[in-house]
């Protein structure tokens, strides 16, 4: 969304409260609202055009050819790859 009035929280917890508090709107993991969700303290909008099950977004692994990643990281490469 772009608004003058967005807020932007790097806390889930802060964003958290802030949804309990009816400080407007915003997305979180499902497992961590499921309990207020099924309490009903909390409620899923439907917003057209907003897929249910998230966003994809673009993704690449960048390093210097010179130094190419070890195994950890070569591991890693390989896991998002195959979540992706």
């Amino acid at each position: 969304m772009l608004s003058p009035t967005t807020w932007r929280l790097a806390d889930l917890y802060a964003k958290h409260a802030f949804l309990l508090s009816g400080l407007g709107w915003g997305s979180m993991p499902r497992h961590a609202v499921v309990r207020d969700l099924d309490e009903g303290r909390l409620k899923i909008l439907d917003i057209r055009d907003a897929p249910m099950t998230g966003y994809r977004a673009p993704m690449s692994a960048v390093y210097r050819a010179a130094s190419p990643p070890g195994p950890a990281g070569r591991w890693l490469i390989e896991r998002l790859r195959s979540l992706a």
